[in-house]
């Protein structure tokens, strides 16, 4: 095989591995490479939504059975009277530039469920196939048989954002985690009934890996949220997609929890990534003094990177780049663990990662000329690494259900005026007007595969005299009301969070309590609750005009702590406020802002390294 062809590889699987870890939002102040979005034509409120892919056999990703997603199935369309204008269509709202050809009477395979399409007739120009006319959606008389299928061109439409059905989530390392699956609008999983390496290796091709290595079961990679979609799949192998399979649609023999997750590991090429980057000086092999091999002069030699902003995002890329999990901790000091005397000069300074990477190199980070006023030595960078890693996930349905408003006058909110929980006007407002309060809970679980521990230690907790308990995290959520364009207008200042075990799921005992000075943490299967008549659960809208706003939460917002996964760590509220009456609705797990890869540009003194990668 030739460097080229190597490269292609190797490239083509960085593309799909990206997209596991791009949930991954930016760290405050990282720039966001500009780039020209092809922007999804709007369609007229009376034009039903419908969904579009390619399927059946013996096919290439262009060509296939057309398939539609209509409430909550899919279905096919009949070739009568189909034309290549329709095909046009069809070509374009899957982002391709154009259509080749079609082919009637199933050549792609009879294709299951409804056929939602007949007697189409488009005239090329419409935006999406239900625009066109037809019999009316479900109205048919044609087989199976019938299926039409389509060609397109490999020519994609420019900046068409690809809306991958399956996702890996949870998982340690690039090409393993839990599967997941996108229906009706909502990421969802697979139960582990029948689940097996056929299904996993057909995962494993769709996101552009190799065979799998490994089907996993029993919510091995964590406990995702949200619908079970599929249940008892059986593939054939052939399949380009997972969606594609066979499964259990009966609704009454589901008998699935998020307990029966199913998860894949995929065969990964070695990108050599490793090779770049050590941990030196620690206890133990997960462990140590970050030390990487950098050009300096003309030569590689090992080093130490700069412990000066050094945090959770970049520990996180380093367990990974060495195939060691999670970061456990991110140290920006390392006096404990001598390392490499040979290699104590600093080569690497200024380090900012988004999470997404998959070397240390590919971060942010200093070129030429280093800055780290410190220097090295016992200031360099360490981290310690974990085989799993907790996942704090909010529930948005219990922010829903509790949000209320409360006058409450100020001379019963000494404690909170104290601790900074009221807004700014509060200092100047008398002792018996009122402070108006958006109350409401907040139920944060631990879906993943450890514990959730603060990262302060237990002598250094905080002691409040109001609460009568210690507080373990200063910052462990935020709570903001926006505008509609994302302008803060008030903010929540819960000061700081004693976390424990409130409840647990069945068979789980609760391990953390806050009184008598007890251990802090929120255990495997529980969840700590913070109700809604705590001081300091609420956000202080005194000041707020009416008008409609979003209402945001946001845990472990500073990533303090490694989290498995940090999609799940905000949700969103639509809220509408009267003045006098509010109401909550649409309450979700959020969406982060996906970073967009860009090799080798600079800002300023920052640097994309790509020198280690596949284009060598």
């Amino acid at each position: 095989m030739t460097l080229w062809s190597v490269s292609f590889v190797l490239l083509c699987v960085w593309r799909f591995s990206y997209a596991q870890y791009e949930h991954l939002g930016y760290l405050p102040g990282y720039q966001d490479p500009a780039q020209d979005l092809y922007t999804a034509p709007e369609l007229p409120k009376d034009i039903p939504r419908i969904q579009l892919r390619l399927a059946g056999e013996k096919r290439k990703h262009n060509e296939g059975r057309v398939e539609v997603f209509y409430e909550g199935e899919w279905g096919t369309v009949c070739d009568d009277d189909f034309t290549i204008h329709t095909a046009q269509v069809v070509c374009r709202e899957l982002g391709y530039s154009e259509a080749v050809s079609w082919s009637p009477s199933s050549k792609y395979g009879k294709g299951e469920g409804r056929i939602w399409f007949d007697n189409v007739h488009c005239t090329g120009n419409e935006k999406s196939l239900a625009q066109c006319e037809s019999n009316g959606i479900g109205v048919s008389d044609c087989k199976h048989t019938e299926d039409v299928g389509v060609v397109c061109s490999d020519k994609r439409i420019p900046g068409f954002k690809f809306q991958h059905l399956v996702r890996l989530r949870g998982g340690a390392v690039i090409g393993e985690g839990r599967v997941e699956v996108l229906k009706n609008g909502e990421w969802g999983t697979i139960c582990d009934d029948n689940w097996n390496l056929v299904a996993a290796t057909v995962v494993c091709r769709e996101l552009g890996f190799g065979s799998a290595k490994e089907a996993l079961s029993g919510g091995l990679l964590g406990q995702g949220m949200g619908p079970v979609h599929m249940n008892e799949v059986k593939c054939s192998g052939f399949e380009k997609s997972v969606t594609e399979c066979p499964f259990n649609m009966d609704k009454d023999s589901e008998g699935c929890s998020h307990e029966e997750d199913a998860g894949v590991r995929c065969n990964v090429p070695a990108m050599g990534f490793q090779q770049r980057l050590r941990l030196s000086g620690g206890r133990n092999p997960f462990e140590g003094r970050v030390e990487v091999l950098m050009e300096r002069n003309g030569s590689l030699v090992w080093g130490t990177v700069c412990g000066e902003g050094w945090g959770t995002m970049e520990a996180m890329v380093v367990c990974r780049q060495l195939g060691l999990g999670f970061a456990s901790h991110a140290f920006q000091e390392t006096w404990i663990w001598p390392g490499a005397v040979n290699a104590d000069s600093v080569v690497m300074s200024g380090v900012r990662c988004a999470g997404t990477e998959m070397s240390l190199s590919h971060c942010l980070h200093h070129g030429e000329y280093l800055s780290c006023p410190k220097g090295g030595g016992r200031f360099a960078a360490g981290v310690s690494c974990s085989e799993t890693a907790p996942d704090l996930v909010l529930n948005p349905q219990v922010v829903e259900q509790t949000t209320y408003l409360e006058d409450r006058p100020m001379f019963m909110l000494q404690c909170a005026y104290e601790e900074n929980c009221l807004g700014s006007t509060s200092s100047s407002t008398p002792a018996n007007s009122y402070r108006r309060l958006l109350r409401f809970s907040s139920q944060i679980h631990n879906n993943g595969q450890s514990d959730f521990r603060p990262k302060a230690s237990r002598e250094t907790w905080v002691w409040h005299d109001c609460h009568r308990h210690y507080h373990s995290m200063e910052v462990f959520t935020h709570y903001d009301l926006l505008s509609n364009n994302g302008t803060k207008v008030a903010e929540g200042h819960k000061a700081s969070f004693c976390l424990e075990d409130s409840e647990c799921d069945e068979g789980i005992e609760k391990r953390y309590e806050c009184a008598n000075f007890g251990e802090q943490g929120i255990t495997v299967g529980c969840w700590d609750t913070y109700r809604h008549d705590i001081d300091c659960q609420w956000v202080d809208i005194t000041d707020v005009k009416p008008g409609d706003y979003i209402f945001q939460i946001v845990i472990n917002p500073n990533y303090e702590v490694a989290e498995s996964d940090y999609t799940n760590n905000i949700v969103k509220c639509r809220c509408r406020y009267d003045g006098h009456r509010i109401w909550m609705y649409n309450c979700h797990i959020g969406k982060q802002t996906f970073m967009t890869y860009v090799s080798s540009h600079c800002y300023d003194n920052y640097f994309f390294d790509m020198q280690d990668s596949f284009w060598m």
